[in-house]
């Protein structure tokens, strides 16, 4: 049989120690797993070894710590700086597992750690570390707790969980009732890359976050909308400077600019159904938008020039978001479709001459624009995701390279576009995604960025994709499986990658995930006022619940009613006094001893209990009784003194 004693508990918390890196190892970047990582290193070194002046270093690591995560954090103090925190004192409390009052701190330290980690949210796996953290340190902490040596069996491992399961309501009671105040104070200003979109585009731009497989957004729309038509636009970019970089225009810089030159009619379709996007956290203000629809939250603005949305702050946790089909008839004017033409005069001339007598040589705008679309599909131009640095030379790539990935067709069919006087503009966002067949959702993830073209032909913004020219044989490597599986027609190739696709336990695992995230994740500072409002607060709980405080109060008081009686021995005096008049032989002066050897066999088994009990109260303590038995003998006397009945 295995034998704990105190010592061994340093294995139960060194797997709290492993299981507080992994709680936070999917929700923090490569640079703060690196800083945990070798805090962990550290602390198990602290602990192992012995040498002068260790609470010196440890001092000095926990400052040196706190100036990391400034950086690491950007500067700003939120509660993913304190989490990190509570992780690193964590950490570094290990180090000084030495004495019983170090357990205790490290364990309660690990409590408050994972409360906090699922009260503000995780992934599924992270929130059941968190999980495993609190029942692990619930039982150590009750394993502390003992004098004497515990054996590990069975029996003793369910009486643990069972134990450590108690604090399950109350983590419940923090989740739904505990506000989440969002805390970003911005000390520093800094260029730090975050999630999503850049700022601009420039040949290039997309390189580094089509690599990524982190996700942005979860996308169930509540029908089968085919993937060709999941176009989330995210930016779009306006201008073009002499250095061919294009920037995004904010809102408020085209209204400056251009103040009556939309106009916009509105209206909701038939489909009342709403779809839902859960956003992850980026820590920027960009929402990502399907083209006809609206979002139904009033704290995000609808850029109507370009038909985007951003949202009041900075998304800084998981949001779930409702969007509406609507039907939108936007008007420009000739003032701001002149402004989509515009070019610097830096464009190569010989890339203007093609344009210009490419167009001459077509019999309209649109089949102007189909000629270059025919070009990227039958004269060997590439889609790479590492193409040769060209520097923003689009006559470069469209003569000479003809390798390149989104933004380089984008930024050349808009720049052809503008040369024949045709408004036009690059719109970046996301692009098809991962359809779970299982929940009837799509994932997207950074590689699945993607930039296309919007052109104004016949008084609307039309979409062009010129990627999607690019013959799948040309394709040499791409993140983004719609850019290389652009088919209409289900092959059986495509029949057999839905099967494995089913069986995938990736599949279900992502689907678990999503659910999570929906139900629990997503439940919000507006959530937790609605369900205070609509289950605590409402008129039929407030009934329910002064019932229940009077039910309470009436049990209190005939609890304590009865225990006066009985603590006074009044309902035992009423007792005997019946067994006085009923008895001539008994009187006021004999004991209960002698009352009860003097009753009939009958009498004696009807009483036994009475007597007993009286005993307990006189001679004992009232606090042996059980409630159970306690009411009983009130009540049995009770119906004795008055209706002479048992």
């Amino acid at each position: 049989m295995f034998q704990i004693n105190y010592y061994s508990y340093k294995f139960y918390s060194f797997l709290l120690l492993i299981l507080g890196f992994f709680s936070i190892f999917q929700e923090v970047d490569t640079e703060n797993n690196i800083f945990f990582l070798t805090i962990l290193i550290f602390s198990i070194f602290q602990n192992n070894f012995k040498y002068k002046f260790k609470s010196i270093y440890s001092g000095l690591i926990a400052i040196f710590s706190i100036y990391i995560q400034f950086i690491l954090s950007d500067y700003t103090i939120s509660k993913e700086f304190f989490l990190n925190l509570l992780l690193i004192l964590l950490f570094l409390k290990f180090s000084e597992l030495n004495l019983k009052e170090n357990y205790y701190f490290f364990n309660y330290t690990a409590v408050f750690l994972g409360i906090s980690s699922l009260i503000y949210g995780q992934d599924l796996i992270s929130s059941i570390i968190s999980f495993l953290m609190i029942i692990i340190s619930i039982v150590q902490l009750y394993l502390l707790n003992q004098q004497k040596v515990i054996s590990l069996n069975i029996r003793y491992i369910l009486k643990y969980l069972l134990l450590s399961f108690s604090i399950i309501p109350i983590i419940a009671i923090i989740y739904f009732l505990f506000p989440r105040t969002e805390i970003n104070i911005k000390i520093f200003e800094t260029q730090k890359n975050q999630l999503g979109i850049p700022e601009k585009i420039s040949l290039g731009s997309f390189q580094d976050i089509s690599e990524s497989e982190e996700k942005v957004f979860i996308y169930n729309n509540n029908s089968t909308n085919k993937n060709e038509e999941l176009y989330f636009r995210v930016k779009v970019f306006d201008v073009i400077d002499k250095r061919k970089d294009w920037i995004n225009l904010s809102y408020q810089n085209l209204l400056s600019k251009f103040p009556k030159s939309v106009k916009l009619k509105e209206n909701y379709s038939s489909n009342k159904k709403s779809s839902q996007i859960i956003l992850f956290a980026h820590d920027k203000k960009w929402l990502p938008k399907l083209k006809d629809y609206s979002f139904t939250n009033k704290q995000i603005q609808n850029n109507i020039y370009n038909n985007t949305a951003e949202y009041n702050n900075k998304v800084s946790k998981k949001l779930s978001l409702e969007i509406f089909r609507k039907k939108k008839e936007i008007k420009y004017n000739e003032d701001i479709l002149n402004f989509y033409t515009v070019l610097p005069n830096t464009i190569s001339p010989k890339l203007i001459n093609w344009a210009k007598k490419t167009f001459e040589s077509s019999e309209d705008e649109k089949d102007y624009l189909n000629k270059i679309l025919n070009r990227f599909k039958t004269e060997n131009y590439f889609y790479s995701l590492s193409p040769d640095p060209i520097s923003n030379d689009y006559s470069k790539f469209f003569f000479e390279t003809k390798t390149g990935y989104c933004e380089y067709y984008a930024g050349v069919f808009t720049l052809l576009s503008r040369i024949v006087n045709i408004p036009s503009r690059i719109v970046s966002g996301y692009y098809g995604g991962s359809f779970n067949e299982l929940g009837k959702f799509y994932t997207f993830r950074q590689q699945d960025a993607h930039s296309w073209v919007e052109v104004y032909l016949d008084n609307k913004w039309i979409k062009y994709d010129p990627t999607l020219s690019i013959p799948n044989e040309n394709i040499i490597n791409t993140n983004n499986l719609n850019l290389s599986n652009n088919r209409l027609i289900e092959t059986n190739e495509d029949v057999q990658e839905n099967f494995y696709q089913k069986i995938n336990l990736k599949l279900y695992f992502d689907y678990a995930n999503y659910v999570w995230t929906n139900k629990f994740i997503s439940y919000d500072g507006k959530e937790r006022e609605k369900f205070i409002n609509e289950n605590l607060l409402s008129e039929k709980m407030i009934y329910k619940l002064f019932n229940i405080l009077i039910l309470v109060s009436l049990f209190f008081f005939i609890y304590k009613f009865f225990e006066i009686v009985l603590k006074r021995k009044i309902i035992f005096n009423l007792f005997f006094n019946k067994l006085i008049k009923k008895n001539k032989n008994f009187n006021v002066s004999m004991t209960h001893q002698e009352m009860f050897n003097q009753l009939s066999s009958n009498d004696k088994k009807n009483f036994e209990q009475i007597f007993k009990t009286y005993e307990i109260v006189k001679f004992s303590n009232k606090d042996q009784l059980s409630l159970k038995k306690f009411f009983n003998i009130n009540f049995v006397i009770l119906k004795y003194k008055f209706f002479n009945v048992f």
